[in-house]
């Protein structure tokens, strides 16, 4: 505001010829042409610019103390000309920012202040003859009561603006985000439906956005629940239970708990149809196997015999050899079964698994170095020890290092590794042959399955076996082509020594 009555000062002075207005001082009378023509001249300026501004003409000179002299005074409140040549007697804030334009030469202005006319902020503007002397002062007034209560009443309607506009986009959010969020409320009731058991609830989003895809992920997940749980009903009833409707009746926790039922129920009837197999095996074996040793040792032992005879042809000796070679094959297999046949009767003890690691890696040396360029590797933590049987836990050992030589038809790397694990002593046996595929891995360990030409998968059960005696578990990590891991973890010793 004081800046604009700066700038308002500076531009009537500069329209009032500083000739007339030395004229109508040299005058000095109010009905001389030169002062009638003054005034006319800031009753115009005054009705081509703001109501808020009232200007008139001091002479520079103070008569006494605060009283100065109007050359001439207008207002442009329609009340007409003050008289000219009038003496006004100036307050402290008005007369400080006159002084200080005066002896500065130059544009000043006053603070708001208040006197009996109203409240103002003033700017003053000396006019200088031509010679440079100050012979005027050109004084604009801006009504401060009426600025501030323009700016009150635009306040006013600023804010009923603000107001209606942030009620306006209130609404607008509003509506916005109720149709942005009804599909989410609509995915929060479809969780919840299926939550309490309901898998034929189906989301209606069909736009093309994320939620629209979330919808129809969602709509998959209930497809495929309502499958799974019906899948789950008819298993309950080869079990021979008849449940109540699993997927409608019940809560969704309820129906993943009977779902653990059968998977339990399942898990119980796999292992009793292994444990089944296994004991027939093993009557089978304890069987047979000794009626078969007992001709064969006789025939091996005839063979043996023949074989030590001066006339017979090397030929002869080479076919001898190849009989009684697959006889002995014949009494490993059976061995094998007598295995799995025999109790477990003996005793578990503390085994050293770094030094049992060690011993089996020098055995399997020498089968090592009579395969084709095949390496054999140890890294073993020292200080490990598990709870097992030496014995079965090195027949173990050997079987599977021996499979993974054999797997290694061109030569390569066989590493065994011993460390620890929270509860386990871990003996892991890794390979470069030609790795097994998936449905291989599963069906390691089972009767009768073997990936060797002459081999009869008897070998491998009986690891899985004896692992399984000792509380531990086989697991293990194949690709086709690149090789084969097996992690043999075996309960730690917890006792004292």
């Amino acid at each position: 505001m004081i800046e604009r009555a700066k700038g308002i000062a500076v531009l009537w002075k500069d329209s009032i010829p500083s000739s007339l207005v030395q004229e109508v001082i040299k005058q000095h009378d109010e009905d001389a042409p030169a002062a009638i023509k003054l005034n006319e001249l800031i009753v115009d300026l005054l009705e081509k610019n703001s109501k808020y501004f009232d200007g008139y003409i001091v002479i520079a000179k103070k008569i006494k103390g605060n009283e100065l002299s109007f050359i001439t005074m207008s207002r442009k409140d329609g009340k007409g000309t003050l008289d000219s040549f009038s003496t006004y007697f100036a307050g402290k804030e008005f007369l400080a920012a006159f002084n200080r334009s005066v002896k500065e030469k130059g544009l000043t202005s006053s603070r708001i202040y208040h006197d009996a006319e109203g409240t103002w902020v003033t700017a003053f503007k000396p006019i200088e003859d031509n010679n440079g002397k100050q012979i005027a002062v050109f004084v604009v007034n801006v009504d401060a009561a009426k600025v501030e209560a323009f700016k009150k009443k635009t306040g006013t309607f600023l804010l009923v603006a603000l107001i209606l506009i942030t009620a306006f986009v209130y609404l607008i959010m509003r509506w916005g985000l109720k149709k942005v969020f009804e599909p989410v409320q609509e995915i929060i009731s479809g969780i919840n439906a299926v939550s309490a058991g309901d898998f034929s609830m189906k989301l209606q989003i069909s736009d093309e956005s994320d939620l629209g895809q979330i919808g129809e992920k969602f709509n998959h997940m209930t497809s495929q629940l309502s499958i799974l749980f019906d899948r789950l009903s008819d298993t309950y009833k080869e079990f021979g239970s008849h449940p109540s409707d699993l997927c409608g009746s019940r809560s969704f926790e309820e129906a993943i708990g009977e779902m653990e039922k059968v998977i339990e129920k399942s898990r119980l009837q796999k292992e009793l149809q292994r444990a089944e197999k296994m004991n027939a095996i093993g009557q089978l074996a304890a069987s047979v196997a000794h009626e078969i040793r007992n001709p064969m040792t006789v025939v091996r032992g005839f063979l043996q015999l023949f074989y030590a005879k001066d006339h017979l042809t090397s030929e002869e000796k080479t076919y001898i050899n190849l009989m009684i070679e697959e006889l002995n094959r014949a009494e490993m297999i059976i061995n094998d079964y007598l295995s799995l046949a025999k109790p477990d009767l003996e005793e578990i003890t503390k085994v050293n698994a770094g030094t049992l690691a060690s011993n089996v890696m020098d055995l399997m040396n020498t089968f090592a170095l009579m395969s084709k360029n095949i390496s054999l590797e140890k890294q073993i933590e020292p200080g490990i020890f598990v709870k097992g049987n030496v014995s079965e836990l090195k027949q173990v050992l050997i079987n599977i290092v021996k499979n993974g030589i054999e797997s290694m038809r061109g030569g390569g790397l066989l590493t065994l590794k011993v460390y620890k694990t929270p509860h386990y002593g871990v003996f892991e046996i890794n390979d470069t042959g030609v790795g097994m595929s998936f449905e291989e891995v599963q069906r390691l360990g089972t009767a009768f399955y073997s990936l060797k030409e002459k081999g009869t998968g008897i070998g491998m059960m009986v690891c899985y076996e004896l692992v399984e005696r000792l509380k531990g578990r086989v697991e293990v990590l194949s690709i086709k082509g690149e090789g084969t891991t097996f992690k043999i973890h075996i309960p730690l010793w917890e006792g004292g020594e």
